[in-house]
């Protein structure tokens, strides 16, 4: 189980989120007081794109009104602690009227009157002596933690799902720019193939096989293109736009940092921090509170009640207008039929439950952020591989055009240099942005993004959550 300073801690965390998140669902309510949204006509940098989908994202907003409704539930359970006062007016008509003659005097006393106005205020105390009502505050408070953690959960899949998208588009442009590079150096080949052709120098393969050369990279183009157009609707959709929006990201170079991973140590710290592992030991906690709640249903209860009783018209022997009483009502269960022992098995087979799903899901997080450090470690290795790759089809293109260009060689030795460099450049982009898909695979899997730590997402009135909730 967590430690108190770090459940403290999260708690703190946690409620910076839910601050900035109930900035985000005021955003319409009091625009004077909110930034406004990113201008969506500029192309958007990717603290942009997670403040969208903040903004935007309908698993944040589920998440929200889920938290708010057990913190309700909380104020719930604190309210039954108190007293319950009650009022309430009676004017009541009966008959037939009934009098008597007091004795030793002339005098008449109703005993039923014909008509009388009553007012009455009562009030209901319970006395919690089995201890059923701190369990259920103990249950609620369970449970907002436990929603709490949930929406710190999705926020950390949205955050990736948004970077990953967000570099998926960097992708797709990078993959698009190798190929017009390809296509423009194809077009200028056959552009010298023609004049060399036309001076008598080059044969009419070359030129043939220039166009050819031309027409298979123009297709590799427009095939580019639409992995642009592809990547960008998935960045929309995932950022909460209209798919067919025409979003702008602005292109951005992902740092390449040396990696030296201690897989054991970031499978500790994520079992340690993943919001999944502390909902579940937090259901736990709640189900076996929920034994001990379902067991004082053959406990005795104890309440305290009273009245007070306001006639307008004193009536019978009593000369005064009011009344009062007080009560100590004990009540003591004797038999339930075999209901109390048959839910505190229920809530017991909770607890099971909630132990093995605890048990599988440490499993499942040792192993997604086993699989992510493998991930980012392959990808850096091919970053620096790939970059020696390009440098190397670089100067075999440069000695393939002088061979050419000194008639020892043939127009097939550049047109495959061409495409060796092409294919080096397009896994050098794959690489580098693999690099960044897994990085932000690896911070989810550890709960360590810098976006949730720094709580940077919506501006500065956040910063102000985050100060004012850390005292």
């Amino acid at each position: 189980m967590s430690k108190p300073g770090g459940r403290r801690d999260l708690r703190a965390l946690i409620f910076c989120m839910l601050a900035g998140c109930l900035l985000v669902s005021s955003v319409t309510a009091q625009p004077q007081e909110q930034e406004q949204m990113p201008d969506l006509q500029k192309p958007i940098t990717l603290d942009q794109a997670l403040e969208i989908a903040f903004r935007q994202s309908p698993t944040i907003k589920v998440a929200l009104a889920q938290i708010q409704k057990s913190q309700a539930t909380v104020a719930e359970a604190r309210a039954n602690y108190l007293p319950k006062f009650n009022a309430d007016l009676v004017q009541q008509w009966q008959g037939p009227k009934v009098t008597f003659l007091a004795p030793g005097t002339n005098e008449k006393l109703e005993i039923f009157p014909a008509s009388d106005t009553r007012a009455n205020a009562s009030f209901l105390l319970p006395l919690d002596i089995n201890k059923r009502l701190s369990f259920a505050t103990q249950i609620a408070r369970y449970q907002n933690e436990i929603d709490y953690l949930n929406l710190r959960s999705v926020s950390q899949q949205l955050i990736f799902d948004v970077k990953s998208a967000y570099y998926n588009v960097l992708r797709a442009m990078g993959q698009e720019e190798v190929a017009q590079a390809a296509l423009d150096a194809a077009k200028a080949r056959l552009r010298d193939a023609n004049v060399r052709f036309a001076a008598g120098t080059a044969p009419k393969f070359d030129v043939t096989r220039a166009q050819v050369d031309v027409a298979n990279l123009n297709q590799s183009l427009i095939q580019a293109k639409a992995r642009v157009a592809t990547a960008i609707s998935a960045l929309n959709r995932v950022i909460g736009i209209d798919v067919n929006f025409p979003t702008q990201v602005v292109r951005s170079t992902v740092e390449i940092e040396e990696v030296k991973m201690d897989i054991a140590k970031s499978v500790e710290q994520a079992q340690s921090l993943r919001p999944e592992i502390m909902s579940l030991e937090r259901l736990i906690l709640l189900n076996q509170i929920n034994a001990r709640l379902q067991r004082t249903g053959i406990l005795p209860s104890l309440n305290a009640t009273g009245r007070v009783t306001y006639d307008v018209k004193a009536s019978g022997f009593s000369k005064s207008n009011t009344s009062w009483i007080a009560m100590l009502d004990l009540s003591i269960p004797i038999w339930d039929g075999g209901i109390t022992a048959a839910k505190v098995a229920q809530a017991y087979a909770d607890v099971n439950r909630a132990s093995e799903q605890l048990n599988e899901t440490k499993l499942l997080v040792a192993l997604q952020t086993r699989t992510a450090a493998l991930n980012l470690q392959e990808a850096a290795e091919r970053v620096s591989t790939t970059d020696a790759n390009v440098a190397l089809a670089e100067e075999a293109l440069r000695l393939a055009s002088v061979r050419y260009e000194a008639g020892i060689a043939t127009m097939v030795e550049v047109t495959d240099a061409e495409a060796a460099l092409t294919q080096a450049k397009t896994n050098a982009v794959n690489a580098r942005y693999d690099y960044a898909v897994a990085l932000a695979d690896l911070q989810r899997a550890t709960s360590t993004q810098p976006e949730i730590q720094k709580l940077q997402l919506l501006g500065p009135q956040f910063e102000i959550a985050k100060s004012s909730s850390g005292k």
